[in-house]
This record gives structure tokens, sequence and C-alpha cells, in this order.
């Protein structure tokens, strides 16, 4: 998720602020405190971590003051370990302690746009993309001030604003946010990240939408390297992307390069979901349609019996996915010379208010 991407950001870069500021001796208390909180954050013991760090904070508060910067650190980094045990409540009001102080220290510019990055990406796994939006606007408003652009802090703004309109299908607004993203990694040698796949496949499916299929297909098959190169083929997003590339393949009669694409999609999903899902019927439809254009009809058949199987079974028999599939059923019987077998398909369609092919 964004949320643990912008967290390890966040925490490397809060803490290098406080290099050099402070002599061993002014810090070595609260200093021992927050350096036991993140190792325990690391190893995954996160209430101990949470004890470490409100021990720190409140060393700091009696040592430097409720309103140091340090403090607003250690609340920030608090946060981060709440929110990875999904205690939202408890993360989002560390944060907000953290944005309270930070806030009036014009010097903390930077530790603002990290924590602001951390706070809107807590809202957007709690779903309230609502209050993350401007958070990530304001975030991206800090690096372009500072000057800190083409850098990690702007990337996790821009693509987590991206998602957010990408879900509201305000492709107008994330297209440029994201391909911004991907300038920026590939200028930093970041370009076959697992989030420059990411974002690769989200600006693929706004192409694919406008029916861009040239600009759509290249992008989807970036991506793609990206994940076979990390073992990754299996991932859902890879499943995607496989689909999503074989269809478009098929549409431009590229049926050599379409086939294992769907064959591995539909290997893939029946896997991780089970025969009877209706995604499998998702998978077998787009395949049995890729053997139905190159004429192998003996392989689409079964894919399409299949489909139609688990459709009826999870949708119930008048659904218009179910009523589709019997269309395309059809029209092979119809190709292969089986016309009796055709019309009775062809006849329970009619049934219900669907027109024969």
């Amino acid at each position: 998720m964004n949320s643990n991407k912008i967290t390890l950001v966040a925490i490397f870069s809060l803490l290098i602020l406080l290099g050099g500021r402070y002599t061993a001796a002014q810090g070595t208390e609260w200093s021992a405190a927050t350096s036991a909180a993140a190792a325990a954050s690391q190893r995954g013991e996160y209430a101990l971590a949470q004890t470490f760090y409100n021990q720190a904070i409140e060393i700091q508060v009696r040592t430097l003051g409720a309103d140091s910067p340090e403090v607003a650190i250690s609340l920030n980094n608090l946060a981060v370990s709440y929110q990875d045990q999904s205690m939202y409540p408890q993360a989002e009001l560390a944060y907000r302690q953290a944005l309270a102080i930070l806030e009036k220290n014009p010097d903390q510019q930077a530790s603002t746009g990290f924590t602001l990055n951390n706070l809107a990406a807590l809202y957007h796994d709690e779903g309230v993309d609502a209050k993350a939006e401007p958070l990530y606007t304001r975030a991206l408003g800090i690096w372009a001030k500072l000057g800190t652009r083409e850098s990690a802090n702007e990337t996790i703004s821009a693509t987590g604003l991206a998602a957010i309109y990408h879900s509201r299908n305000q492709d107008a607004k994330a297209e440029p946010l994201y391909l911004r993203a991907l300038a920026i990694w590939n200028v930093q040698g970041k370009s076959e990240s697992a989030e420059a796949a990411d974002a690769l496949l989200h600006i693929a499916e706004i192409y694919h939408a406008r029916s861009s299929n040239s600009d759509a297909g290249p992008m989807y098959a970036q991506a793609l390297a990206i994940w076979e190169k990390a073992g990754q083929l299996e991932s859902p997003e890879a499943i995607t992307a496989q689909a999503a590339l074989g269809e478009i393949y098929r549409a431009a009669g590229k049926y050599a390069e379409a086939e294992p694409l769907l064959e591995r999609a539909l290997k893939a999903t029946e896997q991780k979901l089970g025969p009877n899902h209706l995604d499998v019927a998702t998978s077998l439809n787009n395949l049995a349609l890729l053997y139905y254009c190159e004429s192998k009809y003996d392989a689409a058949e079964p894919l399409y019996k299949r489909a139609l199987d688990i459709r009826e079974n999870n949708l119930g028999a008048d659904d218009p996915a179910v009523l589709q599939t019997m269309q395309y059923y059809a029209a092979l019987l119809r190709q292969e010379g089986r016309k009796a077998e055709a019309r009775k398909v062809e006849s329970q369609a009619a049934g219900s208010g669907v027109a024969h092919l």
C-alpha cells in the first residue's frame, strides 16, 4: 500500500533531520529510546515500539520543550507504528499533534511535508479521500517551494494524489501526476521499481479506458517486464495487466502474442481464487474468445461451457453475463455447423429477452 512506502521514507528522512543537531550528551537519553523504538518496529514488535516512542516523547517534552521538532518527529514515528497496526484513530491523533508542532516552525517545512504525506496515506487507507486529497496537494506545494522536485518525496505525494483521482475516474488529473512520478524514477534510476510498475499499470488503465490501446499496450508490457524480473507475475496487479494486454493483442489480431498472456492470466486467477470464482469465468470467456478468433473451436468450447456454468451458478440464469456467454457459445456452435445445438442455446437466451446472434 502507499502508506507502507511513505512510512519507510518518512521515518528515514525525519530521523536524518536530527543528525548533527545535538551532541551525544544532550540527546543520549531520548535518542536511545527512539533507536530502540525504530528497531522494535523493524522487528514487527509494534507495541514495544510504541512504548519506547512514548518514553522518548516524555523525555523530549521535559528536556527540549513540548513544541520542539524532535517531539514532532517522535509523534510522527509513533503514528507510523499505530498505522502499521491499523490503529487509525491513535495514528491520526499523533500525526495531527506532530503537524501542530511543525506548522509553528517555518524551518520545518520538509518535516511537515513528510507528515502530511503520512496522514494523507492514513486517510486513503481508511477510504476518506476527501481528507487525503488536500494533504497530498499541500505536500506537493511544499516540495515545489523548497525546490526539492525530482525527489522521492514528490513521487510519494504525486502518486498518492494520482491514486485518489484515478479512483474517482478523474484521469485527466491523475495522468500527469503518474507521468511526473515515472519521469523522476527514470532520472533516479528507479524505473524498474515496484512503485514504477504500479504507476505504469494505472497509466495503462487510463489509456485503455480511452481506447488508446496503442498507448496502453506498451505501458502494460513495461509493467509486466518489471514484475516478471521480480518474480511477481502471479500478483493481482500482474494478472490484471496480463489479461488487459492479452485483450489488446487479441483486438489487434496479434493472436500469438495474446495467447500466452490470457492462458497465464487464467491459470493464475484459478490458482488464487479457486475454479468457481466469477473472475475465473471472465478469464475463461476471454481465452475462449481468442481461441474462437483463431478458429480453435475445439479449444474454445469447453472454456465457454465452464464460464457459462460458473456464471449460472453464481449469478442465476437470467443475468446479462450469463446470456452474453450463451450468445458467444451459440455463435461457436453455428460456426462449427452444429445448428440444432446453437438454436437450443439461442432459445434459452431468447427466453430472457435476448436477441439471437
